[in-house]
């Protein structure tokens, strides 16, 4: 009996020690140890901000207002933007609207990046018949280019006319798990009366979807010449939040020769006679022209030239127009053309098409030049993202 009351004593001694474990035992108080407060970790990085669009454009009416401001945010989220909401608010005695927006896309494929460029040769001419032939030309060069032609029409400068041709091209963008939309405007058109440009908005629009523009909306605006244009609102996708990496596929560079000619004619017909170098190397023309040297007369060509890019970083690009000065001199001048002949058609053969070549005097001698395209060996990286 007293070997059970003995056991049944041991085990309750144990089952109190075990008990008291995480107690804290201070002269004739028992406390609780302290348990340690949990406390929520926040990461400010994966915050998201709220952008707000607004416009410029003004209702007559709320209800107008409100209307539009709806059928805008259903554009955007046609583009993969999501909308947290669209607010009408007054603006003077009319009504005006803004829509809360998250820039980052949800489908990283429903916009482009493009970018909006404006090209304006270095050559004017003296009546407006002229520049009209001559934009017409270059336009039609750019349909068979990587550029893509929006809007063009000619210009005054001082007591002359040229011309301007705005296009777009694709934006290289860096490999990434988030892109971002931006938007940006631009000025389309000219119109001599106010309600004309209301009326083509939205035809516009659609024009501008279907050559790769995430055209959004168009409103009038003045023009400084009196006239009336459209701005175009659009989308485009960025790497970066609010901050466009401009990173053009191709940009338009210019080649001058320094060969003469006595009239200018003879230089124009000369120039479109080089375009065949530019075509066998598949680069694009958009332009040629004759500029004046003294008294005489050369030719220039503006072309479309790639850009190379590598993890982001411009490389290069795809061609360069390059110059030969021959080593060896010649006491005549025949024999100096009949070698640059021979040279320019070994050039030729190498695929280094020649675009333009000159004779010319070394002391008492001779020599000569040659000017001719190549084609770099730089390859594209594939953690650069193009996008068409």
């Amino acid at each position: 009996m007293k070997k059970i009351i003995i056991f049944i004593t041991s085990l309750y001694i144990c089952s109190f020690l075990a008990a008291t474990e995480n107690l804290d035992v201070k002269g004739s108080e028992i406390k609780l140890k302290e348990t340690p407060t949990a406390t929520a970790t926040i990461d400010s990085s994966i915050s998201r901000d709220i952008l707000i669009y607004s416009t410029d454009e003004e209702f007559t009416f709320e209800s107008d207002a409100k209307k539009e401001c709806d059928n805008r945010s259903s554009i955007l989220k046609n583009y993969g933007i999501s909308i947290m909401g669209c607010n009408v608010s007054e603006k003077g005695n009319n009504y005006t609207f803004t829509i809360e927006y998250l820039p980052e896309l949800k489908n990283t494929d429903s916009l482009n990046s493009v970018l909006i460029k404006e090209y304006t040769p270095q050559k004017t001419y003296w009546n407006e018949n002229l520049a009209k032939t001559e934009l017409s030309n270059s336009a039609g060069r750019f349909k068979n280019s990587p550029l893509k032609v929006i809007d063009s029409k000619t210009t005054e400068e001082g007591n002359e006319y040229s011309f301007k041709i705005i296009y777009s091209v694709n934006n290289i963008l860096k490999r990434s798990k988030t892109y971002y939309a931006m938007f940006k405007d631009f000025v389309y058109g000219k119109y001599t009366f106010e309600s004309d440009a209301k009326k083509n908005i939205n035809g516009i629009i659609n024009t501008l979807k279907q050559s790769g523009i995430n055209a959004v909306s168009g409103s009038v605006v003045p023009s400084d010449d009196g006239n009336y244009s459209i701005k175009i609102t659009y989308l485009i996708k960025t790497e970066e939040l609010n901050k466009i990496s401009e990173r053009p596929e191709y940009i338009i560079e210019n080649y001058r020769s320094e060969e003469t000619f006595p009239f200018e004619n003879n230089a124009l017909n000369e120039g479109k006679k080089r375009i065949d170098a530019f075509t066998k190397a598949g680069i694009s023309v958009v332009h040629n022209y004759a500029y004046q040297i003294d008294n005489d007369w050369s030719f220039a060509i503006d072309y479309a030239v790639k850009n190379i890019y590598r993890f982001g970083n411009f490389a290069g690009k795809e061609f360069l127009i390059k110059r030969y000065d021959n080593p060896q001199s010649f006491d005549f001048e025949s024999d100096a053309k009949k070698a640059m002949n021979e040279k320019i058609n070994n050039f030729n053969s190498a695929s280094m098409y020649v675009i333009s070549s000159k004779i010319y005097e070394v002391g008492n001698n001779y020599s000569f030049y040659i000017e001719y395209i190549e084609k770099q060996q730089i390859s594209d990286n594939n953690n650069n993202h193009q996008i068409k």
